[in-house]
């Protein structure tokens, strides 16, 4: 207990005294497990809010559609069928083509009764239900014509006004709302319900179909139920085709699994970039915790009990980021989910598959930045640890060679990239990946361009929309944590320099020539981390999309400079807080 105690003191220490490496540590953790969270629960936000929505209108289990004249019948039939628990009266409707605010989109017309019907009772979301000379729009379809109350959409050449917004799970939400199109193939579109009269007058000569919103006893055998007891004889002569509610959440996820690859490749670079802040702050923390463990192995604690304390600063604010992530996960998840917004959706606990995932990725991601620092610190000898000596450079005659006729900035920054090549990989995976993304989402807006060049539809269009936010989301949080990053990157290293860099003042180096020597030492790896990075976001690209167009090469050509110059002045303010300390002073504070 004793143990314990004594880790949960150190822990709360390093909290109180360096907030900002804490804070710095949580956002890491949270970038990445909120992105995979993002991705493991968005199919599972549009169920719960597919369900949800289908409870608060009686949804119905399978819908009938049939262009008979007279589906009356047809109705008598399916009511007296074994499994029917309730069947609605027929709704008559229409396909057709409407047009608001200067746009055209095809539409399913509805006829219905003021009075709520006994299965699907669409729920207003906006104004009031169905009136003489009044329209309802599906609240998906008016977010996408821009309609609100009051505004007017014409129909079969008559306009109507908005009179409300209502949603529905007795079809897909928009762009697959359009069910009155009969045997030929969808064109999508919306909803829009009428009454029964406005119906008949604004069908105007269009073929009339009818549909028939059917609740079984058993909700789970609608497919059994279609196989065994619609049958030919139960259909009669006339063309009917079902559906079961089941398409319809089918129908509702097929928006975002074109998003979903960005969402699991953004999390990847994410994890890539967490694991080069975590590395970054444990070199920064390597001095200190080299000493802190001298002391305590000093004093009799077992290179266990010292790896356990290690350890635990940053398991801590492990779970803690997990937490985070997850929760900021689940609270987007809904966003993401509907699109189109044609569901009631709202955020729900996580599964514990989640949770699982998401605490073992921090714990991994956690492990492999910040183990080798900890096992090396554990490892190396308690007078040698308390006694911090110099360790001097390994002598290159092939560096020496190579860099004898280079300027001096250049030459010091060489010499440090070669001295700990390691850091110059962490900075390189880092622009790497926020070049990767910065490119993937170039590429991205040349393909919609070309898409909009070919007469995109109106499901390429949302989905593109999705796609954007996703990218655009993760882009801003990979560029966030990647210039954070820069300056861990070159603190650590000036830190981890400063002896020598010290000495290398006192034999006559300016202070700006340090500063860009610590510079090159940090753009030197950049380049060929943005090539890389350029060549890999297109890549990736085609690997999840059927039509890549390349960006120009001036679009290419002004990102890579603008990388650079991001990576050279996030550099040159920790270098150029470093060269303020005189010399003097820093090489007493080493022989200290």
């Amino acid at each position: 207990m004793g143990r314990l105690l004594l880790i949960w003191r150190l822990v709360a220490r390093d909290l109180r005294h360096r907030p900002g490496q804490a804070v710095m540590f949580l956002l890491a953790i949270t970038a990445a497990t909120a992105s995979l969270t993002l991705g493991m629960t968005t199919d599972e936000a549009v169920s719960r809010g597919y369900m949800k929505t289908r409870e608060a209108t009686a949804g119905p289990d399978i819908t009938a559609i049939t262009t008979a004249p007279d589906p009356s019948a047809l109705a008598e039939r399916i009511a007296d069928a074994p499994g029917v628990e309730e069947l609605a009266d027929p709704v008559p409707g229409f396909s057709t083509t409407i047009h608001a605010h200067g746009r055209t989109e095809h539409a399913a017309v509805e006829g219905r009764e003021r009075t709520a019907s006994a299965v699907d009772r669409p729920l207003v979301t906006s104004g009031t239900w169905v009136r003489s000379g009044g329209a309802v729009i599906e609240r998906g379809f008016a977010q996408a014509l821009g309609l609100q109350v009051g505004d007017r959409v014409t129909i079969g050449g008559r306009r109507y006004p908005v009179i409300g917004t209502a949603i529905s799970a007795a079809t897909a939400v928009y762009p697959w709302g359009n069910w009155a199109q009969g045997p030929e193939p969808s064109q999508g579109g919306g909803r829009i319900w009428l009454t029964a009269a406005d119906a008949r007058t604004a069908a105007d000569g269009e073929s009339v179909l009818y549909l028939l919103n059917i609740k079984l006893s058993d909700p789970d055998a609608t497919r059994g139920w279609a196989e065994t007891v619609f049958t030919d004889d139960l259909r009669g002569q006339d063309w009917v085709n079902t559906h079961p509610w089941q398409t319809f959440l089918d129908g509702d996820t097929r928006l975002l699994r074109f998003a979903q690859p960005t969402l699991v490749v953004g999390g990847g670079l994410l994890t890539a970039a967490s694991l080069v802040t975590l590395a970054s702050l444990a070199a920064m923390r390597a001095p200190r915790d080299q000493r802190r463990a001298g002391l305590f192995k000093a004093v009799g604690a077992t290179p266990r009990t010292v790896a356990a304390m290690l350890l635990a600063q940053y398991l801590f604010l492990t779970v803690v980021a997990a937490a985070f992530g997850v929760a900021a996960g689940c609270l987007t998840a809904p966003a993401l989910a509907d699109p189109s917004a044609g569901l009631l959706n709202t955020a729900g606990p996580p599964t514990t598959g989640v949770v699982a995932a998401a605490t073992v990725l921090a714990l991994l991601v956690t492990l492999l930045g910040t183990l080798g620092p900890v096992l090396r610190t554990v490892r190396s000898s308690t007078v040698d640890t308390l006694a911090d000596p110099a360790h001097p450079a390994a002598y290159r005659p092939g560096l020496t060679a190579l860099t004898a006729c280079l300027p001096t900035p250049l030459l010091i920054g060489v010499r440090l990239l070669a001295r700990r090549p390691g850091r110059a990989v962490l900075s390189a995976v880092g622009t790497a990946a926020t070049t990767v993304m910065v490119t993937a989402v170039l590429t991205f807006q040349v393909s919609i361009e070309a898409d909009t060049a070919r007469g995109a539809s109106t499901v390429q269009e949302i989905r593109n929309a999705v796609t954007d936010q996703v990218m655009l989301g993760v882009t801003v949080a990979l560029v966030a944590l990647s210039a954070l990053n820069t300056v861990f990157v070159s603190w650590s290293a000036a830190v981890q320099a400063r002896r020598a860099l010290a000495v290398t003042r006192t034999l006559g180096a300016t202070p700006g020539q340090v500063v860009a020597a610590l510079c090159f030492a940090q753009l030197l790896p950049a380049v060929g981390a943005i090539v890389v990075g350029m060549l890999f976001g297109i890549g990736l690209f085609a690997l999840f999309s059927t039509v890549v167009v390349a960006p120009p090469v001036s679009w290419l050509a002004t990102a890579a400079p603008a990388v650079l110059l991001a990576v050279a002045t996030l550099t040159a303010l920790p270098a150029w807080l470093h060269t303020r300390t005189p010399a003097g002073r820093m090489l007493d504070a080493g022989s200290a």
